[in-house]
């Protein structure tokens, strides 16, 4: 029997402990490593000089460093630095074009040299190790280089069941379209009636000719406009109908669907051909024909909310969710949209706190004043990116009656009431805002002249602690309580801010002067507390920025539609073709933050802010490493934008 050649099988077993190669299978790493060839560069040796031409092999270092410096005007700089692990050259093979950088080895180093042909075709044909692939690329935006939007993280590829599910199974497929019951508006409601107890459905379509949904006659729009109305039954359907109609496409996801159900307050939603009302309708879908025949679902447990009264099940409810937050985001669901869903349940929570508090204080002989007054989210709940019961972020707004002393007792009642429901909260699990900002704190709960001579006044002073406190109200969103007292405050402020060069300098500086996440050696900078060190902060050095940079450009260009960093990178995107590039890649690079910090929160049941970096895996590690750099290219951009000192 031959002797096996064990070189081989070492290089094999050193390259499945990294990825991409640990996303192969073994034999076709064997195979690869079969072909390889070793090379020993001592420090101070060239790997290669920027623009020159790669070869046809990928180099993975095995042992050593290496730094890469970019050679532009005139200056050396570092740019980035390799490790143990790290693939070098991949983005000049990749593009098949010269080295952007000059390789230097800084310590000795052992270098395994791998066919790139064979290789290529491996990663082309594995889903995880191409899009890791694609991800590494993100450092060419260091040197001016052109980097494509990657594949959505979480779109698409299952990586466990529930993400199969999600992605295949909750797929919308439209029934036979006997099944869809509708009918021209000119049909007595008679008739429609006897149509729907017929079939024993809970609706009726409502449909023009080309057979475009015009609206739709449900259970409800009968027993309040004819029961209980009095309308006469031989009316055209059109005269009780609901629209216009909420319309999906099919093939759309039956997730986004419900969420899209859960936020306008519908029991169902109309196939369309082409997801408009513009086109044939196909079918009809209801809560219950979207939800999953097994486990919880999201909209199950908001159902389940606005039924119960004991805190002791709200928090049972909570901790489902955070439960099935985790199961998502293990199974790669995009972190943005399960911040919107948990907003959803959270804020369904908040309203009906609201409504047993209100009945407490009744009980106790204690009412509202009879003034307009809203309950706002603000900071990370504003922005809809809360999924962790960590550090509750509220206000309130009131209308100002022209007194100050009635105003000081309407603000007094209100402090009660908002303490009833922050209590209320704690005892679902939520933990109180160390910084105080919540509506049990009178410094949080002011009329709307009140918050408006606050946020003017930011003009005229210097003062850090206000700035932060601005920061945290330009992310408010209405919860409950007039809605059109907060909306309206809210425009107000956005439009001084935006229009102040002043306020947006500041707001700039914030984002670029936030520590680089990695030091000089490219490793991570980890915080220190109490002299032990606490890990990475995740949340101030790389969330925080690319959060406040979302926010800034959104300002500056008007787009005040979206209130989570996910909506504003990509109006961003879509607005603004000279910054569409470096948007799609924030978005997605926030994104991946928000689902590690989240992660680690619940895995360890904290805040997840601090993250452990030997914990991480060496993908993890790349990946980040890799939207540090995209962080890097949006600060450079503020700089650019806001005519800052590009030394900061």
């Amino acid at each position: 029997m031959e002797p096996r050649n064990v070189i081989p099988d070492r290089i094999a077993d050193t390259l499945q402990r990294f990825p991409p190669f640990s996303m192969l299978p073994r034999e076709d790493v064997r195979r690869l490593a079969e072909q390889a060839t070793v090379r020993i560069l001592v420090a101070g040796d060239l790997v290669w000089m920027q623009g020159e031409r790669p070869g046809d092999q990928l180099l993975f270092l095995a042992r050593g460093r290496v730094e890469y410096h970019w050679d532009h005007d005139g200056v050396s700089e570092l740019v980035d630095v390799r490790d143990v692990g790290d693939l070098l050259g991949l983005t000049a093979l990749i593009e098949d074009a010269p080295f952007r950088v000059t390789a230097r080895v800084v310590e000795d180093s052992l270098f395994y040299c791998l066919p790139w042909t064979p290789l290529q075709q491996l990663i082309d044909t594995h889903d995880a190790a191409r899009h890791y692939t694609r991800r590494h690329l993100f450092w060419a935006t260091r040197v001016g280089g052109h980097v494509e939007l990657p594949e959505s993280l979480a779109a698409g590829h299952s990586g466990s069941i529930l993400q199969a599910h999600l992605d295949g199974a909750r797929r919308i497929q439209p029934r036979d379209p006997e099944r869809l019951l509708a009918c021209p508006p000119h049909t007595p409601i008679r008739e429609a009636a006897r149509l729907m107890v017929e079939r024993r459905l809970p609706s009726i379509l409502v449909v023009d000719d080309q057979r475009c949904p015009l609206g739709i006659v449900t259970n409800s729009n009968l027993v309040s406009r004819v029961i209980v109305g009095g309308l006469d039954k031989e009316l055209p359907v059109q005269e009780i109908m609901s629209h216009p109609v909420v319309t999906v496409s099919a093939g759309s996801s039956s997730t986004a669907a419900l969420l899209v159900m859960l936020r306008a307050r519908i029991g169902q939603v109309c196939v369309t051909e082409d997801g408009t009302p513009d086109t044939p309708a196909l079918d009809v879908c209801s809560e219950k024909d979207l939800l999953a025949h097994s486990g919880h679902h999201p909209a199950g447990l908001l159902r389940q909310i606005r039924q119960t009264s004991s805190t002791v099940r709200f928090r049972e409810l909570c901790d489902e969710i955070e439960a099935i937050a985790r199961s998502y985001l293990e199974a790669g669901v995009s972190g943005i949209f399960l911040g919107q869903i948990c907003a959803e349940l959270y804020d369904e929570l908040v309203n009906r706190l609201i409504a047993l508090a209100r009945e407490k204080l009744r009980a106790e002989g204690i009412d509202l004043p009879d003034i307009p007054w809203a309950w706002m989210a603000v900071g990370s709940d504003g922005r809809r990116e809360q999924i962790l019961r960590t550090d509750m972020d509220n206000a309130m707004i009131f209308a100002a009656s022209g007194s100050p002393e009635v105003d000081e007792k309407n603000r007094a009642a209100l402090v009660r009431f908002g303490a009833t429901v922050v209590e209320m909260m704690v005892a679902c699990g939520f933990t109180r805002c160390q910084g105080g900002v919540m509506a049990s704190n009178p410094r949080w709960v002011r009329t709307g002249d009140e918050w408006r001579r606050e946020i003017r006044a930011l003009a005229d002073h210097q003062d850090g602690e206000q700035l932060l406190r601005a920061v945290i109200l330009l992310d408010l969103r209405h919860v409950a309580g007039d809605r059109e007292l907060c909306e309206r405050f809210r425009a107000e402020m956005l439009r001084f801010v935006a229009s102040s060069p002043t306020l947006l300098r500041r707001l700039a500086e914030l984002v670029v002067d936030t520590p680089p996440p990695l030091n000089f050696w490219g490793r991570f900078v980890i915080e220190k507390r109490g002299g032990r060190e606490s890990g990475f902060d995740i949340k101030s050095r790389a969330l925080s920025p690319l959060r406040d940079a979302a926010r800034l450009f959104a300002l500056k260009y008007g787009l005040t539609r979206r209130y989570s960093t996910g909506g504003r990178w990509e109006d961003i995107r879509r607005t603004q073709p000279r910054h569409a590039e470096m948007a799609g890649l924030a978005r997605d690079g926030y994104d991946l933050l928000l689902r590690v910090r989240t992660l680690h929160g619940l895995r360890r049941g904290d805040s997840g802010r601090f993250i452990d970096i030997a914990a991480l895996s060496k993908l993890e590690r790349s990946q980040l490493a890799n939207v540090f750099d995209v962080l890097r290219m949006v600060q450079n951009a503020v700089r650019l934008e806001f005519q800052l000192d590009l030394r900061r």
